[in-house]
Order: structure tokens, then sequence, then C-alpha cells
């Protein structure tokens, strides 16, 4: 049967209506975004992190997503990696386990999701109301928790030798903190890249935005000395030429050594995403002073700022000390110079909002910042999180002046 054809006039006008409904619905805009390498470098870019832990349903993801957007952000970093799993469809690497919780029998459900893909609905909904939408990706953790994964095909059960060893080839043991993977491993570096790769060639996101990219795990006691073991130290000697760590001078060299692995990886996974990508942002959450980072952490971010390797830098300053906060940031400056360095702000840090308020006016950009984290302005799926009636009062008090002052900062 053919179809009745309707007059110009009359199909433009239904065709005009149509498009107000859409724009109409649940508040939301087509705002023209800024692609996500352009915005990171200048204008306005005004950033929430998104935890694991914040969503389960897609009724969460709708929620979290307008909340994002009536806060006044224009960029959101959505957590799809947190310890080899991921909380999207991936062939690479299994379900979030975190998806599951309080599920009869979690392990059933990793090999079949959730019934829905949380970053594609993610995306959709950001987009849909002009927020760009970076994938959240913990780089080095392999696990966190005393239990191992549920999931068969972890990359903690399926790849041994992946995991950190000391010099008698003992294996970092599980605990309350990360146990991360060993960043000098070819295979281990071509993984991370992969699943970033993986992610930007299939969804429309616009940014990769890498996390816990450096080496000392938290769970990792001072005295402990990983990279030492055989394979690992003939990589090293490869490399290097140093026989092994028997004076104090191959020690540091050792040290040095880790660190360029670690730039390794930043390298590898930002060469893989652009080569699928080259519109979006490619950054990197990292500790709050570059000289801590590249020492302590073994982090060596602002040169990778300087030698072009990420495209911003979102240092985590979460601190309620201004005078920490001002000389972190001027540590930066001279570091590597602001024009694309992010500062993150941990509003967990304050009680009130006038506080965080203040140090958003305080930074030499007010219109550029990160807040760590959402559940910190909303009540969300996170365990733990308090939901007496005087903590949500915190809450809206938070985002009521957070509001203020990134709409007139």
């Amino acid at each position: 049967m053919m179809m009745k054809r309707l007059p110009v006039m009359g199909l433009m006008l239904g065709v005009f209506a149509a498009v107000v409904m859409l724009l109409a619905m649940d508040g939301c805009t087509a705002a023209k975004r800024v692609p996500g390498s352009a915005a990171v470098g200048a204008g306005p870019l005004r950033a929430i992190w998104v935890t694991r832990w914040d969503y389960l349903t897609p009724d969460d993801v709708r929620t979290i997503m307008r909340n994002c957007a009536d806060l006044g952000m224009t960029d959101v970093m959505w957590q799809v990696r947190g310890q080899g799993d991921a909380y999207y469809e991936s062939d690479l690497e299994p379900w979030g386990q975190e998806l599951f919780r309080g599920a009869e029998n979690p392990a059933a459900l990793i090999t079949i999701g959730p019934g829905y893909d949380p970053l594609a609905l993610a995306i959709e909904e950001a987009h849909r109301r002009g927020l760009r939408l970076h994938a959240w990706i913990n780089a080095m953790p392999l696990w966190k928790g005393t239990a191992p994964p549920l999931a068969r095909d972890h990359p903690w059960r399926a790849h041994e030798g992946w995991r950190l060893r000391d010099a008698a080839g003992k294996a970092q043991p599980l605990g309350e903190g990360y146990v991360i993977a060993n960043p000098a491993l070819p295979a281990v570096r071509a993984h991370i890249a992969r699943v970033a790769a993986d992610i930007a060639l299939r969804y429309d996101i616009d940014g990769v935005h890498l996390d816990y990219i450096r080496y000392v795990s938290d769970s990792m006691g001072p005295d402990e000395a990983y990279l030492t073991d055989e394979r690992t130290l003939a990589l090293f000697t490869r490399d290097t030429g140093r026989p092994g760590l028997g004076t104090p001078q191959d020690r540091a060299a050792h040290q040095d050594w880790i660190r360029d692995q670690i730039t390794s990886v930043v390298r590898q996974v930002g060469a893989a995403v652009k080569l699928e990508r080259a519109d979006i942002a490619f950054t990197a959450a990292v500790w709050r002073r570059p000289d801590i980072a590249r020492d302590k952490y073994l982090q060596d971010a602002a040169a990778w700022l300087n030698a072009g390797l990420i495209d911003a830098a979102f240092p985590m300053i979460y601190t309620a000390d201004n005078d920490q906060l001002a000389g972190d940031i001027r540590a930066w400056k001279l570091a590597s110079g602001l024009d694309r360095v992010i500062p993150g702000l941990g509003a967990y840090k304050h009680e009130r909002g006038q506080p965080i308020a203040a140090q958003i006016r305080s930074l030499p950009d007010p219109r550029r910042v990160a807040l760590f984290a959402y559940s910190t302005f909303y009540e969300s799926r996170a365990p733990g999180q308090d939901r007496s009636p005087t903590a949500s009062a915190r809450r809206e008090q938070r985002r009521d002046s957070v509001r203020r002052t990134l709409r007139h900062p």
C-alpha cells in the first residue's frame, strides 16, 4: 500500500512540532557540544566525577544526568572500569561485580549482565542535555578486597602473571586496598590500551579519563618492594644495562625505570585512543602536586602534559586547607603552566557549601573545575552513604551554593 502523501507545508509543521516536543522533554537542551579535545584546552569546563557505586538501574542513570545538568556541570567523568571490570558491554573484561551487589546470585548475573548498558544510556542522557561524557578508567588496579573476583575470566584470575611480585616471586596479596597490575609487562600495557580504544571506537564518548595511573597502591606498605621478581628485573636490565639492585644507584635507576613504565602506559593508551577518535579528550586524574606525584607515586604527570601525552591533567587537590590548595596550584603553574590543568576539588571535605564555593572562586579560572564527587551533592546508590535528614539537608545546601557559584563565578 502506498503511503498517503501529505502537503509539504503540513509535513514541515509536523516535523517542527516533533522537534519542539523532543527538546522540551525532561528539560533537555540540544546545545551543540564543543569536542572534548578542544574543551579541555580552553573555555568553561565544569566537571563532576560519578563513581561506579552511584548507579545500579536505568532510572539511576537518568536521575544522575538530570542532576548533573541542574547543578551546572558541562562534563561528567563517568566511571566505566574500576578493577579489571566493565560497566558497559565488553568482550574484553567481565561485568563489574558492584552492579549486582545485594542480588541472590551475583556470580550468575555477572555472566548475563544487568539487562541494559549503563554507558550507552549515560551517553544518551548526557548528550540530550548538552553534557560531555568522559569514560573514567581506573588503569592499574586489578582488584580490591580480601575475596577474589567472582568472574572466572576476570584478569586477576585469568592472568596471574600480571600481578606485582616481590624478589621471592610472591604476588601482592589481596587486601582492603587495590592490588595493581605490573606496568612493566607489555601484555598489561597492551590490554589497558585495548580496553580504552574499544570504548572509544564503540561509544560516542567525549573523552577517556585515566585514574590510578600510578605505581604505589593504597595497600602497599613502605617496605614492600615489588617489580623485583626475576622476570621484571630482566626487563629492567635489558632497558638500563644494570645487572640488578645491588647499589643505591641501581635502586634509584629502578625507581626511574618504573616511572618510565607508567609513562609508557599513558603513551600507549593515548595513542590507541587517538587512533580511533582524534577529537576526544585524553586526560588523567593525578596526584595533587606534580613533585609528590613524580617522586612518591612515580607518576610524571607534568612531563605528560609538557610532552603532549595527555590533553589535560586533573590534579586531585582534595583539601579543606585553602593555603594548601593555593600552594598546589602554584606548583602546577611552575611545572607545566595552568592552561591544561583542571583543579579537582574534594567537595566531600566540606560539610557545608560555602567553603566549596569559596574554593571554586579562588581558582585562577573558576570556570574550569572538577568536583569529587556526585554523592557529596545528591543521594545515590553509594554504599554507606548517610541518608539521614541532616545529611540530606547538607547535600542540598552544598549543591545550592555550588550551583549559584558555577552559574555566576
